[in-house]
């Protein structure tokens, strides 16, 4: 049978990694996020990267011990031993990138209505799908595209960080018209803008070196894209009243409007749908890995058909048509918040799963070559990992209350 070929190195796996955060946060859920906490979105989004960076360094060490395509599956397969576990965790992961990428095809779909009137509906089904035909293309065209596209989308958040940088001082960082509520339920809301540390890791068969490289390249992209989140939430809300980032549908292009004219938000408005269409390429590709990954003969979680790779392309034909197919549904529920908070709640779940499996290994296997290892430890006990595993369970619990 057909392997999936090894293209990637480390600039490559952070390039993907910056490029599907950066879509899927600043430029889709900036705006909502905002109307909830005003200008406290700053310290929204440090509570969001805090915890991203506990559980990303659990997925960091995982990743080290088992470089698989299958991911979060075979980190909870080898700690617990639990098909059920196992399978569950396989499925919450494969829901929250159909989901997540549902989300980032509408927020295309809000930018491009600044330039056409278009229906947003079948944009972002016609977005998933030229998506699809590239994945299937295979990982070196899809890698070109990634570093153009991801190249665009940081000279775009230049831009907002070098147009506000002279209005930081008009930001009220500690403005929090709903309370320390409004602050992490925006936090909750800007978690979604991380989902894309914990799929780097199901790029694994496709790295060079991967045990030290995808550690790596997750640590690398959680920090560079923390750096512009604070700083271009900190922009946003020193030249945009928050009310109404609250209300636009495409809020970058809005700040850039006020702090460069007519030409900033049309400009803006353009890098917007370069980065979008990036995330939901990567989302398209690290989820139909995971799918392949889980559909091979020795785990048998879905046919293995799905596991095989076209003989000429090299990539998993049948594992990319199904996600694509599968990612239409959720465009149609519309609403960008509602998509996002779907795709949080999955991925909060498997979060759970991934600390408590890096818990259980240090026990059960502590022999296991490694990597990389978590910082601050008490003997085999991770400190990070536990409370990587207590704040996702207190962001679920915040959903299921609030929601």
């Amino acid at each position: 049978m057909s392997e999936l070929r090894r293209e990637l190195g480390l600039l490559e796996a952070v390039v993907y990694g910056v490029g599907l955060i950066l879509g899927a946060g600043i430029y889709a859920i900036l705006g909502e996020a905002t109307g909830v906490t005003g200008g406290s979105i700053v310290i929204s989004f440090l509570l969001a990267a805090l915890i991203a960076s506990l559980t990303g360094l659990s997925y960091a060490e995982l990743a080290s011990l088992f470089p698989k395509a299958e991911g979060d599956y075979i980190y909870v397969h080898e700690a617990f031993d639990r098909k059920l576990i196992s399978d569950m965790t396989a499925l919450g992961r494969l829901f929250m990138g159909v989901i997540s990428s549902a989300a980032v095809a509408l927020a295309f779909s809000g930018y491009l209505s600044a330039f056409v009137d278009v229906p947003s509906i079948p944009i972002a089904i016609l977005l998933v799908v030229v998506m699809t035909g590239i994945n299937f293309w295979g990982i070196d065209l899809s890698t070109k595209i990634n570093v153009l596209f991801t190249g665009i989308e940081v000279a775009g958040l230049v831009i907002i960080i070098w147009i506000a940088s002279g209005s930081w001082g008009n930001a009220e960082i500690l403005h929090a018209p709903n309370g320390a509520f409004g602050v992490i339920h925006a936090g909750f809301l800007i978690f979604f803008a991380y989902l894309g540390f914990g799929s780097i890791v199901n790029l694994s068969e496709e790295t060079e070196d991967a045990t030290v490289t995808i550690p790596r390249a997750i640590i690398f992209s959680i920090g560079i894209t923390t750096l512009l989140y604070v700083l271009v939430g900190l922009s946003a809300v020193a030249l945009v009243d928050w009310r109404v980032l609250g209300r636009s549908a495409s809020p970058l292009a809005e700040v850039a409007r006020v702090g460069w004219g007519p030409l900033g938000s049309t400009v803006l408005g353009a890098i917007a749908l370069f980065s979008t269409t990036n995330t939901v390429l990567i989302l398209q590709i690290s989820t139909s890995r995971l799918f392949y990954g889980v559909s091979k003969s020795e785990y048998h979680v879905f046919p293995e058909m799905f596991s095989r790779v076209h003989s000429s392309r090299q990539t998993p034909h049948y594992a990319v048509v199904v996600i694509g197919l599968l990612t239409i549904p959720f465009i149609f529920l519309g609403d960008i918040g509602l998509v996002a908070g779907l795709a949080n709640l999955m991925l909060l779940i498997v979060f759970v799963l991934v600390n408590a499996a890096l818990l259980k290994l240090r026990y059960s296997r502590p022999d296991l070559e490694r990597g990389f290892r978590t910082p601050l430890n008490v003997g085999q006990l991770s400190i990070t990992a536990v409370a990587g595993l207590l704040s996702s369970l207190g962001l679920i619990a915040f959903y299921v209350l609030t929601w």
